[in-house]
This record gives structure tokens, sequence and C-alpha cells, in this order.
């Protein structure tokens, strides 16, 4: 008998997934999987739900939370040489991965995508030592995902992280960052950077249009330092995808990327790794000999 081992965020988006715990059950059992289950309870907790685990006890893992979860199960399964195909169940807020293997929202029609065993290897991004599966990014609005209240977030979804994010361009402030590739140097006034393995982050379906999770690139973007007008602009044009070619925007693509900032009074700002907290500046970004094999609708 083949065997799953599902990792499930209970506080996860709309709190919904474990009422479909059973459904989960079912389904698995009926295609002949023994199901293990982890229900995580705290930060760091995801840990415990991989410690020990060798390659050889299951033929799958499934996680079922945000962004933040995944990233979480993705690091301790390179951490635990865990090359296992991983399925994703989009029950956070934004779920910008699973959208990008258009995992299905419907829980139900998600365990019947990952039992049909369609497996695509993707990228996996290191920043100062970290794994990250979807986007790094820095600058002002990446903290937005942190500083919004838990039942907001999951009472309005997306449309939170909007809200916030238009709450704080009053408050934007510039960072003066060097921006080096394996080609250039770029030295900018910026309000935001992200460096981005999909085609979305924070919920933002087509900031990447070009990007692709299997093509051994970053797509690198940052908004520099401008009117506020210009910013308002540059928002819709950003939620349509038409924002690549204005002058306010900078886009590069690669497989490396160094982020200083010039000015060292900034150094402290941290970065967003997959909707966490991430480390501080400087940044070094690149893409890890790992590849993940996960679950796809694509």
């Amino acid at each position: 008998m083949k065997k799953v081992k599902l990792i499930y965020n209970p506080m996860s988006g709309n709190k919904k997934f474990p009422n479909f715990l059973d459904s989960f059950i079912k389904k698995f059992q009926d295609s002949e999987y023994e199901v293990s289950i982890f229900r995580t309870c705290a930060n760091g907790n995801i840990s415990l739900a991989l410690e020990g685990v060798d390659k050889a006890d299951y033929d799958a893992i499934v996680v079922a939370g945000g962004d933040g979860s995944v990233n979480e199960v993705v690091n301790e399964m390179i951490k635990h040489d865990l090359d296992l195909p991983l399925g994703i169940i989009p029950a956070g807020t934004a779920n910008d991965f699973a959208n990008n293997l258009n995992m299905p929202t419907d829980f139900n029609k998600c365990f019947e995508v990952i039992l049909k065993n369609n497996i695509q290897k993707v990228d996996v991004g290191e920043v100062n030592g970290r794994y990250f599966i979807n986007v790094c990014a820095g600058g002002l609005l990446s903290s937005v995902s942190h500083n919004i209240d838990r039942n907001f977030k999951n009472t309005l979804g997306k449309m939170a992280y909007y809200i916030k994010g238009i709450e704080q361009i009053p408050n934007l402030k510039a960072i003066p960052l060097e921006i080096q590739t394996k080609k250039e140097i770029i030295k900018e006034d910026v309000y935001l950077f992200m460096i981005l393995n999909s085609k979305s982050a924070g919920g933002f379906n087509k900031l990447a249009p070009k990007a692709a999770i299997d093509d051994g690139m970053f797509e690198f973007i940052a908004v520099k330092s401008s009117p506020l007008h210009e910013i308002a602009a540059l928002f819709l044009k950003i939620l349509q995808g038409d924002h690549l070619n204005d002058k306010n925007i900078i886009y590069l693509r690669d497989d490396y990327f160094k982020i200083k900032c010039s000015d060292h009074t900034y150094d402290l700002h941290f970065s967003d790794v997959d909707g966490e907290k991430g480390p501080h500046l400087p940044l070094e970004v690149s893409l890890d000999h790992h590849k993940i094999k996960v679950f796809t609708n694509l």
C-alpha cells in the first residue's frame, strides 16, 4: 500500500480545511493510500512533521495551507533530503504558488488532481541560506502581509492585501539599492523589489507574465522612486499585467541577484520570503541545485 503524509495548518485562510479532513482520508484510502496526518499548531512546528522521516517511508507529501506553510515544508524537505512529490492544497489567503500550478480552490477537486499523479519538477530559489519556491521581496510594501490583522485577512481574502497596500502608499519611502546580476550592476532608489519564480505574489496574478516555474531563471521587478500619482497609475497597470515596460519599473531576468543597500542606515530592512518574514539586507539570491517535484494541474 502507498503512503501519503498530510500536513495542514488549521488557521490558514478561512479555516475551512479541517472540515474536509474526512473527505481527504476517504479519497486517498479509496486510492489505496495509507494516510498519516500532522496538524500544525505553532510557528516552526512543521519541522516536527518531517523529523526522522525517510523518503522510503512515504510516496508523497501533501500540505494544506498558505504560501508560508508551503515554504516551511519545502525547506524541511530539502533539509531532510526528501525527494518526494509535494501536493499543495490552496487553503491560505493568496495561495500564489498553488495558483501557478492551477490547483483548484475546491478542496475535493484538488484532492482528485493530486491523485491523478501529474508531476512536474520546479525550480527552487535560495536566499542567504534559506529556500523559497515563489518569491523573495523587499521594501515597504513587502511588509504588508505581516501587518494585516488575521481576522481582516481571513474575512476579505486577497482584497485585504490590496487595501493594506493602498493604505501604505502615502508612507512610501524609497530605499537606495545596488542590484547586481551576472551581467550588470544597477543603482536606483526603489520602493519595492521582487525576485519571482512564478507569475504572481500577494494575490497579484500578473506580476511576471513571462515567468515559468521550471525555466531556470528568476524575474526581477522593482518599482522606482516616483511621484505618488504615477504610482497610483502603475498600480492599475500591475493589476492588468501591463507594467513591465513602464518607466517606473526595473525588469530583469537572471538566475543570480545580489541586493545591497547603498546607505548603511537602511541595511536592517527585512525581506519577505514566500509570505513570511525573511533575512535582512544584503541578500544573495540564486537558483539552488535542488528541484522540487510537485503535483500539478497544468
